[in-house]
């Protein structure tokens, strides 16, 4: 696709589950997965978006602590989250569910904030669906603090992960097999593979705002030594940067910045990842933060998402913003955006929210 070709991009489907916030999705082959701040995960068949909007079907059981991060294989079956409760899962959805079946209100909250304003007045109608519950296929508990941060390679063979106490593990995808692992000083904040497996960037921090150990840094390391081979911390010094990404041959990495930013400075920068120079800056950035981005299949467009509730398509060789989903509702407590996927075709992009909410973009007919 080339620049504007979302020009017709709309907003079809909005998922309604309001337990507490939306804070992860992935989209793996048919399925639409997404996790909350409560630890829970829901799956959605999404076989078919034209014509109806998508129930549960299946709950992933096995965590206990809000969903960080979802990353799936790009033809499916396989997802894996990551979550406070320091565990990283294993999901096949490729297997039928074997626990049992429970059912589920979506609009829980809804119906409990209607009832305390206006006891008097008959409250929406309850939103149930039934769902078979899934245990995880695997189960990695090697962590030591919260896992903020988890990443394929472009191969999807390994995955890092990283968490609260700057423990990175590199493991096989399939089999969990630990291949390296070191300690950075800060908290692991975003982690990138890249294509060719002999690097990684690991963005770190210490977010102590009255304290003067507040810390943060910027690395690329070798994969072989686990030792840094390019410092970026000076370039990005008192920045956050809460997402990463290589371009598909290895030649360009984009780095955001998030946590709570002062004003539109939530910005995407491209960086040569030998060098680390900076060789174009993506602006404007997502008021208050940005919080997660995505290459889309083509290599050459970058969505991103923010604290602004905004989404935002960007054509990278150039610099150029494409388009703009979704309305800027005034702030990071305005039920920003947590999280965004792509679906394996790319004609529909999924965004979760702090409301509660899945939010289903038709990008292409």
């Amino acid at each position: 696709m080339g620049v504007g070709d979302w020009s017709k991009a709309r907003l079809v489907h909005t998922l309604t589950w309001d337990a507490d916030w939306v804070t992860a999705v992935a989209w793996t082959g048919k399925y639409l997965a997404a996790g909350n701040n409560l630890g829970e995960i829901l799956v959605w068949d999404t076989a078919d978006l034209t014509s109806r909007t998508p129930v549960p079907i299946r709950q992933l059981v096995g965590h206990t602590n809000c969903i960080t991060r979802l990353v799936s294989t790009s033809d499916g079956p396989a997802l894996i989250s990551a979550s406070y409760d320091r565990s990283i899962c294993l999901w096949d959805l490729a297997v039928a569910p074997s626990g049992r079946q429970v059912k589920i209100v979506l609009n829980a909250r809804a119906l409990a904030e209607a009832s305390r304003r206006n006891a008097s007045r008959k409250p929406p109608a309850p939103l149930e669906v039934q769902v078979h519950q899934q245990e995880p296929a695997l189960t990695w508990r090697e962590h030591r603090d919260w896992v903020q941060a988890l990443a394929l390679s472009r191969d999807e063979t390994w995955l890092i992960s990283g968490d609260d106490s700057g423990l990175v593990i590199l493991r096989e995808r399939g089999t969990g097999r630990i291949i390296r692992q070191w300690t950075t000083r800060g908290w692991v904040y975003a982690l990138a593979l890249a294509p060719d497996k002999k690097h990684a960037f690991v963005s770190e921090r210490v977010p102590l705002v009255f304290d003067s150990g507040r810390y943060d840094a910027a690395k690329v390391w070798n994969l072989d030594t686990c030792q840094p081979v390019l410092d970026l911390s000076k370039d990005f010094k008192g920045m956050y940067l809460s997402t990463a990404l290589y371009s598909p041959d290895g030649k360009w990495l984009a780095v955001g910045r998030g946590g709570e930013v002062d004003g539109p400075n939530g910005k995407v920068f491209i960086l040569d990842p030998v060098t680390g120079k900076r060789t174009r800056e993506l602006s404007p950035g997502h008021l208050y933060g940005l919080t997660d981005m995505l290459l889309y299949p083509d290599g050459e467009h970058l969505f991103t998402c923010g604290r602004d509730t905004l989404i935002r398509i960007w054509h990278v060789p150039s610099g150029k913003l494409v388009r703009e989903l979704g309305q800027s509702r005034g702030g990071q407590f305005k039920d920003w955006i947590h999280a965004i996927a792509l679906s394996p075709d790319g004609r529909w992009l999924a965004a979760g929210d702090m409301a509660g909410a899945v939010q289903l973009w038709q990008l292409a007919e």
